[in-house]
């Protein structure tokens, strides 16, 4: 997708209200900068390569750590970023968190990476400033210095091993489409973004928090997306199978009449739902061979997943009950004979641990197999986003 921001939206962007990162993408052009900065970004993994071209004001330089494994978290990337779009005085006469997410534009930035690259990304401080006015070297910064985020790793063993290993910034191709977004779908995509990298930097030592969070990141962008149809009863139906289908033996009357009830309660399980399914990504490239460590990825069986998921997901926010533990364990150690991380939970007939029992087919899906599915899905909803809004710009024009 193309890099370059039309000029007369360069010179409007500069005040427009919106996130940092987009209004400053949208502000760069033919104009000088105003001020640039170098940012540290932090990463376990193992970074290939550099993306200096095509990203606009921004740039990201390889570190080329040399200490690279697993919860070993090392300034990988040093993000160079040129300031364009003037900052914006805040308005005190109301409360406003239209464009609120909690962080600063590198964290935007980071949580972008982090998505597209699947894998460990968190904003450091600044490292270096420069001025146009000022040394053309730079004055070394500390004093917004972010320490390293600490990765507790269980005797090797990983929650999540498909966010460690090497990863190309070439992967970074998808964050160019970020100036052709509106600014309240890429408040969006942050938001999600951020919920999504701040699973995996916790999932490894607190699982049942990575959970949440993936599902929070769905929410988000399913909410952005807001693909909820239907009525109360077609919803009902859609995420109550089996309910419904006892309450069809007392009558035509009895499935409209709960429906209504309990309406209120239904449009955000229907719009996770909903947008899994939409954006719903391929299989792993691979595979374990064995079929009862895989998925299964037909609509009705990943249905069926994803409603246990937000149950859970339910019962932890509003019970206190963790997600299954069959759910929160460690997969390295169920690693198949071809070398391939389970999809699914090892319950086989029956379980008990601390103080639970589950059955065969209480837990459906681990977080790696969740993983994939949350990353492939809020990819494919960031591309179609783009895509849309560059076809309407493309059909405007005509």
């Amino acid at each position: 997708m193309a890099d370059s921001v039309p000029n007369d939206q360069s010179h409007s962007a500069a005040h427009e209200r919106g996130l940092y990162t987009q209004r400053n993408w949208k502000a760069w052009g033919d104009r000088p900068w105003l001020e640039l900065a170098k940012y540290r970004l932090y990463s376990d993994a193992h970074l290939t390569g550099e993306a200096t071209e095509g990203f606009g004001p921004y740039k990201f330089l390889n570190t080329v750590p040399l200490d690279v494994r697993p919860g070993s978290v090392n300034t990988a990337l040093i993000l160079r970023a040129e300031g364009h779009a003037k900052r914006l005085d805040p308005d005190f006469s109301t409360r406003d968190e239209v464009y609120y997410h909690g962080g600063y534009f590198p964290d935007e930035i980071a949580a972008l990476c982090s998505l597209c690259l699947g894998c460990r990304i968190a904003a450091g401080g600044q490292a270096r400033r420069f001025s146009p006015d000022h040394d053309p070297l730079g004055q070394p910064v500390y004093y917004d210095e972010v320490p390293k985020p600490i990765v507790r790793i269980s005797h090797g063993k990983l929650m999540l091993p498909s966010v460690v290993g090497t990863r190309s910034l070439d992967l970074l191709i998808t964050m160019r489409s970020a100036p052709h977004i509106t600014s309240e779908q890429f408040v969006g995509l942050v938001r999600a973004c951020r919920q999504y990298q701040n699973a995996l930097w916790v999932a490894e030592s607190e699982p049942n928090l990575a959970w949440l969070m993936l599902v929070s990141a769905v929410e988000i962008a399913a909410n952005v997306h807001d693909s909820s149809k239907g009525d109360a009863v077609t919803r009902l139906r859609a995420t109550k199978p089996i309910l419904t289908a006892f309450l069809d033996a007392y009558g035509p009357d009895a499935v409209p009449f709960v429906a209504e009830q309990i309406k209120g309660t239904l449009g955000a399980t229907k719009k996770f739902l909903d947008f899994i399914l939409h954006f719903l990504p391929d299989p792993p490239s691979t595979r374990p061979s064995q079929e009862w460590y895989r998925m299964k990825w037909s609509r009705t069986a990943m249905k069926d997943a994803l409603n246990q998921v937000y149950e859970y997901r339910s019962r932890a926010l509003h019970g206190g009950i963790p997600f299954p533990a069959p759910m929160l364990g460690s997969h390295e150690h169920r690693w198949t004979s071809d070398g391939v991380p389970a999809e699914t939970p090892a319950v086989g007939l029956g379980m008990s641990s601390l103080g639970g029992v589950w059955k065969e087919g209480d837990a459906l899906i681990n977080l790696h197999g969740f993983h994939h599915i949350v990353r492939g899905a809020l990819l494919k909803w960031w591309v179609s986003m783009a895509t849309g809004n560059m076809t309407s710009l493309d059909q405007s024009s005509v």
